[in-house]
């Protein structure tokens, strides 16, 4: 898990996340990324060529040049890592900035505090999608710091929209619920129990019978008639056709049916 992302308190939730577009790693290496293209073409040249001077030059000349690529590329690595580890986060209730490697660097501001937010974008970076935002806070207006500041950020129109959406969504929640709060389910309607008729009103039943204009209840229906025993000469006969169906499939013999009949006619 992130380390932001552990900060957020109960119930906050991330609505949005950036962070610096890969163009600020261009600019805070391009030296280096120089750096390291001459050192590796000079020990390339070096181990392709007869020696310039003698043994001794080449060889120095070598060491420094491997030095440079190493020192050259591993911090192309820790700036890399540095921005991967960039978490500029908008939540439920504050904007927060959390940086570094080993020493963490975290900033936040409610986002009830914010009262406006500047974006500088070039022509360059609207057409790569990065600029710069700063937000202005309340403490800002009475004379402090920034509180927050995001150079070259990338989707930096994405980032302000998402921004002033959830201000909205957290000082007006009956516009604009926030997507954590779930609507509550409508209760069932319970069915209206009759009344019954008070004193005096007319349509008291009289004597037992039925108020003028009040339903009728259905009569209940006739319970079934039982149906008719069946007699013994018909169960033999149904018998019968079984056994006479079986011996017609080969399931039984025919001396096996002439037995069986024999036995149900005894028993008659």
């Amino acid at each position: 898990m992130s380390y932001a992302r552990n900060l957020l308190s109960r119930g906050e939730e991330v609505v949005y996340e950036s962070r610096q577009h890969w163009f600020a790693v261009i600019a805070r290496t391009w030296l280096w990324i120089v750096l390291a293209i001459v050192a590796l073409g000079i020990i390339i040249f070096l181990n392709g060529q007869p020696e310039i001077g003698n043994a001794m030059v080449d060889g120095i000349l070598t060491i420094v040049a491997l030095v440079g690529l190493i020192s050259a590329l591993g911090f192309i690595g820790f700036v890399l890592w540095d921005w991967r580890n960039q978490e500029w986060l908008i939540t439920t209730r504050r904007v927060m900035r959390a940086e570094g490697v080993l020493n963490k660097s975290v900033s936040d501001s409610s986002l009830e505090k914010i009262n406006d937010a500047r974006l500088d974008q070039s022509l360059f970076g609207r057409v790569f999608g990065f600029g710069t935002l700063d937000i202005l806070t309340a403490a800002e207006e009475a004379g402090g710091g920034n509180v927050a500041d995001f150079p070259m950020i990338a989707d930096p129109v994405d980032f302000k929209k998402a921004m002033f959406n959830q201000k909205q969504m957290l000082e007006q929640p009956e516009l604009a619920r926030p997507r954590y709060q779930r609507a509550e389910q409508i209760p069932e309607m319970q069915r209206a129990e009759p009344t019954p008729p008070r004193a005096g009103s007319d349509r008291v039943a009289v004597h037992g019978d039925v108020a003028e204009g009040a339903p009728r209840e259905a009569a209940p229906a006739p319970p079934p008639e039982p149906a008719a025993p069946r007699s013994a000469a018909e169960d033999l006969g149904a018998t019968l056709e079984r056994l006479a169906g079986l011996r017609d499939k080969g399931l039984i013999t025919p001396e096996e049916y002439e037995a069986k009949k024999r036995d149900l006619l005894e028993r008659m």
